[in-house]
């Protein structure tokens, strides 16, 4: 009985510690660290929201401040170890591979997107017509659809060719561009149809809340996956 009560007494830091870690480990970043500078204002709004979820889990657990300093301390070690390692792991690629190699590495790379960003467009644009298939359009409205999304592609190209200030600048004329774009399929469709392509464009969960695919960026971009591609009727 003595030994379970001190596993359990070994035990209960180590659960702690791994409950926090994911709220810590960005909470306690020591401000100024390198690169913090250039992080625009959504990045520091969801430090101190963080940091506002660590503080709560720690009322709730009853940790006192001693603990929490101590807590803070490793988790701000364990960020210079990462970052010492990813150096290391740096100048071991650089030894290993040469001037040519990396290049072949970063063109087989941006291939690869290439080709998922294909097939992801692919299975929604098939998805998305299979829905509009049922609803019988008439042949007006569905040629306006496609001109609704050619006018969108275009559109969404010119935006990701386009130079801009700051992230939020750009993700405010993808949002722009969205709120246009549903504003125009607002005029063909109803909106219990909107909401059914919407859904039918998002990719696919694996049923634990995670996408299988690849995921999406606020600014519109696809990280990976496919480009926003409104419905086609072809």
């Amino acid at each position: 009985m003595k030994k379970m009560r001190l596993t359990r007494k070994l035990f209960a830091p180590a659960l702690l510690a791994a409950a926090i870690a994911p709220l810590a480990l960005s909470a306690n970043a020591a401000p100024g660290e390198a690169g913090d500078h250039a992080k625009g204002p959504a990045f520091h709004a969801g430090q101190e929201h963080r940091a506002e979820q660590r503080e709560a889990l720690f009322e709730r657990a009853g940790i006192d401040a001693e603990t929490r300093e101590a807590l803070a301390a490793a988790q701000r070690e364990h960020r210079q170890a990462m970052q010492e390692l990813r150096q290391e792991y740096r100048e071991q690629l650089d030894e290993i591979l040469d001037d040519e190699q990396r290049a072949a590495l970063d063109k087989a790379r941006q291939e690869l997107r290439a080709e998922h960003r294909a097939e992801a467009r692919e299975a929604i644009k098939a998805r998305v017509d299979a829905v509009i298939e049922g609803w019988d359009l008439d042949d007006e409205t569905r040629q306006s659809l496609d001109e609704l999304r050619q006018s969108f592609i275009d559109n969404a190209q010119a935006l990701k060719e386009q130079s801009f200030d700051s992230r939020d600048a750009r993700r405010q004329a993808w949002q722009d561009l969205r709120d246009e774009h549903r504003a125009a399929l607002a005029e063909l469709l109803t909106e219990q149809q909107i909401a059914e392509l919407e859904q039918t464009m998002r990719p696919p969960h694996d049923g634990r809340g995670h996408h299988r695919g690849p995921g999406h960026h606020d600014d519109g971009r696809s990280h990976g996956g496919p480009e926003p591609t409104p419905p086609s009727a072809e």
